[in-house]
């Protein structure tokens, strides 16, 4: 990173929120149930504790049973009303509800749902939306395959042949596993437009992200094939690869 956004960096106030409510529907008590001999929040709250790049980390729950997992890692337990963890609250409203009481330059918003997320991607992250100066930066998913829309081609021809993947024009999907935001930019796009999350008025950056840190678990199947991931890090060694001989 270049010496300037370390300086803006230091300057700058910086804090990073985990979200979790508490009445998850299609997995029960998701953020609680173990992966890999710990609850799933943890996997993001140990990443981000052994951080040195925010100035403030806390965990925005409505569910109190949540204020012993911030402690134990060194976050600060935000207490979210019931109102703001209900099927129908937004990320906008309990974000907003969150900065008019938190005074920093930028939030940084981390799920718990992506317990792959590394350390790196998240100071790189952080390190482009401040040195860019962006208002938001949002994490997204590069798919550099033929994409449809509605039954309407998005990056490809119907009429012409298929070029190869690699030549093929990405589409951008959203991660949500990394969102950031300029906090007076935030609360003035809440204010005004009564929506923050996208950014409407201000400038975004988009963030890619590849390979485990994409895992964002929403239903059983995500939590199963999550749950091999981390057996398979934990027993299966880097080698250098192998194939069918040839000769």
């Amino acid at each position: 990173m270049a010496m300037g956004s370390v300086k803006q960096m230091k300057e700058l106030k910086i804090v990073a929120m985990v979200p979790a409510r508490t009445g998850s529907k299609r997995i029960k008590s998701k953020n609680l149930r173990f992966l890999a001999g710990k609850p799933l929040i943890a996997h993001v709250l140990s990443t981000i504790a052994a951080m040195d790049i925010f100035d403030g980390a806390y965990l925005n729950s409505n569910g109190t049973i949540f204020s012993g997992l911030a402690e134990e890692y060194g976050f600060t337990f935000f207490h979210r009303s019931e109102e703001l963890a209900n099927d129908q609250a937004t990320n906008d409203a309990f974000a907003y509800d969150f900065l008019k009481s938190v005074e920093c330059d930028y939030l940084v918003q981390i799920l718990p749902t992506s317990p792959f997320i590394s350390a790196d991607e998240i100071y790189r992250f952080v390190t482009e939306l401040v040195s860019k100066r962006h208002d938001g930066l949002i994490s997204v998913v590069p798919q550099q395959i033929a994409c449809i829309y509605k039954g309407h081609a998005i990056n490809f021809d119907k009429d012409k042949v298929n070029p190869p993947s690699q030549e093929m024009e990405p589409v951008y999907s959203y991660a949500t596993t990394l969102m950031g935001w300029k906090r007076d930019v935030f609360m003035r796009n809440y204010e005004e437009l009564g929506v923050a999350y996208h950014c409407p008025r201000g400038d975004t950056g988009y963030f890619p992200l590849e390979g485990l840190a994409t895992i964002d678990i929403d239903n059983e199947p995500d939590f199963v094939l999550a749950e091999a991931i981390a057996l398979a890090q934990k027993h299966i060694k880097h080698s250098e690869p192998e194939y069918y001989p040839t000769g």
